[in-house]
């Protein structure tokens, strides 16, 4: 595992600009309902190809055709309790949909049959009360259809997560339910394990589902932050993407590989003004509502350095609060991505597959070669965003294609850049060598224990006197701090160490007590013959 960098503030983004309204997202079509507030949003291919977008406004749900010329068309409307919050996912072809309305007219979970599309519009076929009236949310496992089971949570009777089968969808059945006793916001199901976000308690609650009648807590991944929304895993399960609903938190992925020791290991967010509201992972990219900044795109081929590579704004107001986009759907056959936007309904677009180039360092004390902690990195031309060197000295970042310029600076050494070239999906190593500052309050030493001989010097050419058994190291640096030269005890020891060739100009010599200390420090000129 990489060392986990602590990031001060954003993410390194290419140097690309943040006013920017869109980044290798392109806007295919919008579709706007006018019904008041747009929330949840999925997506369903049919049989014969075709793809439609299921919208939750505020007054029941939409179901909208994607043409060929990605035209949106209106296909059916299917009416539900009034309400800003309105769910949706799709199993096979059906549409499950929950809100937390409180008309009665269609209280529960409305199943709606998709099968007459394109030739007649969907009908609701029923409607699942029996356990619940209103709900938050509803989700499904989205890397395996191995079960036909919808997973709904946050409910007003229970306020666990309610596991339906609904492989019958004229005949749903609950087969388990789980219920901690406080409020469950939203989950995540990965094939016998449900992760449900506990959003008043502040954890990740991981649940063995391997008999849906019996769940069983495994663990409890602690939150502090709280207001713990939703999380989402990485295809291989080693990652874990949480967000918390409130403006000013940033989102956490943390490597599960180990289940019962969760560690930390990147942040993210565009806009600390803003909250980071949904993820969605699909292949190596999260798909990540940001509310009022819009459709996020973050590559996640190394998880423990993400890298957001797209964008598109969905908000022309300030950032924070609740506005802007609420819900992205990445999983259409064609990888076209919906989402609901709050103000204007539906939005369709496409990404261009951009990749991003990731770098992986490590700073060094040049003399003992030790690595330093708490290097500051920054990027040329992007300011406010830095990086923290770990324990170990190791940091990394990433961005997109291009070349960037990286500034490391640690308090009592002398500051360096590094020039980089990012390549879509390349990764590369390097070293930088930190060179201490020479000291400008010198240990005050008497002409016996180091001498420098001539100084200054006309040609270039003089001596470093060094009594016996006093100094083990000595290293010689140019104005600059680069280190020109060092000689370790040995070569001490033999007797005055003769320097032949020095350009003119200013130098450094430090030499090493053997009983430790601070170094004595003297200044050598070598001026113009």
């Amino acid at each position: 595992m990489k060392p986990y960098c602590l990031f001060l503030a954003l993410f390194f983004i290419g140097g690309t600009a943040l006013a920017q309204p869109s980044l290798n997202v392109e806007l295919l079509g919008q579709y706007n309902p006018e019904d008041g507030r747009a929330s949840g949003s999925w997506g369903y291919a049919a049989p014969d190809g075709t793809e439609y977008a299921i919208l939750g406004g505020q007054t029941g749900t939409y179901i909208i055709e994607i043409g060929p010329e990605n035209e949106l068309t209106q296909r059916g409307f299917i009416p539900g309790p009034p309400s800003n919050w309105r769910e949706v996912t799709v199993v096979k072809g059906h549409a499950y949909v929950v809100t937390e309305g409180s008309a009665l007219e269609h209280p529960g979970m409305q199943i709606i049959d998709l099968s007459p599309l394109p030739a007649n519009p969907p009908v609701l076929s029923g409607v699942f009360n029996s356990y619940f009236v209103r709900a938050h949310i509803i989700q499904k496992d989205l890397f395996s259809e191995a079960r036909d089971w919808v997973y709904v949570c946050g409910t007003t009777l229970t306020q666990g997560v309610h596991i339906i089968d609904v492989s019958n969808p004229d005949s749903p059945s609950q087969i388990g339910l789980y219920e901690p006793g406080y409020y469950i916001h939203d989950c995540h199901v990965r094939d016998t394990l449900l992760f449900a976000a506990a959003f008043y308690e502040g954890t990740i609650d991981v649940v063995s589902i391997a008999d849906p009648a019996n769940p069983e807590l495994l663990y409890r991944l602690d939150d502090p932050s709280g207001n713990t929304h939703s999380v989402a895993t990485t295809a291989d399960m080693q990652y874990l993407f949480l967000a918390n609903e409130q403006d000013g938190l940033i989102a956490r992925i943390f490597d599960i590989s180990d289940l019962n020791n969760p560690e930390p290991v990147a942040t993210y967010t565009a806009n600390l003004a803003s909250l980071v509201h949904n993820p969605y992972i699909r292949g190596d990219f999260a798909y990540i509502t940001h509310n009022t900044e819009g459709l996020r795109v973050v590559d996640l081929a190394d998880p423990e350095v993400p890298v957001e590579t797209g964008f598109y704004d969905t908000f022309d107001g300030p950032s924070g609060g609740f506005n802007g986009l609420w819900s992205a759907c990445p999983y259409l056959p064609s990888g076209k991505i919906i989402g609901g936007n709050r103000e204007d309904g539906l939005y369709l677009w496409s990404y261009n597959g951009a990749r991003a180039g990731r770098y992986y360092g490590v700073v060094k004390d040049s003399l003992t070669e030790e690595p330093i902690a708490n290097a500051v990195i920054t990027l040329a031309g992007v300011p406010g965003q830095a990086l923290l060197t770990g324990f170990n000295g190791e940091f990394s970042g990433g961005g997109l294609p291009g070349e960037i310029t990286l500034s490391i600076n640690k308090s009592g050494y002398l500051g360096k850049e590094a020039q980089i070239s990012l390549m879509e999906g390349s990764s590369q190593e390097f070293e930088v060598l930190l060179t201490p500052v020479p000291s400008t309050v010198f240990k005050q030493d008497s002409p016996s224990e180091l001498r420098i001989y001539p100084n200054p010097a006309a040609d270039g050419q003089l001596y470093i006197d060094c009594p016996p058994g006093v100094f083990d190291r000595l290293v010689l640096y140019a104005a600059d701090g680069q280190l020109l030269r060092s000689w370790a005890e040995a070569a001490i020891q033999q007797g005055a160490l003769r320097l032949n060739g020095l350009p003119p100009g200013i130098y450094w010599v430090s030499a090493w007590g053997r009983k430790g200390g601070q170094p004595i420090v003297k200044s050598i000129v070598v001026s113009a013959p």
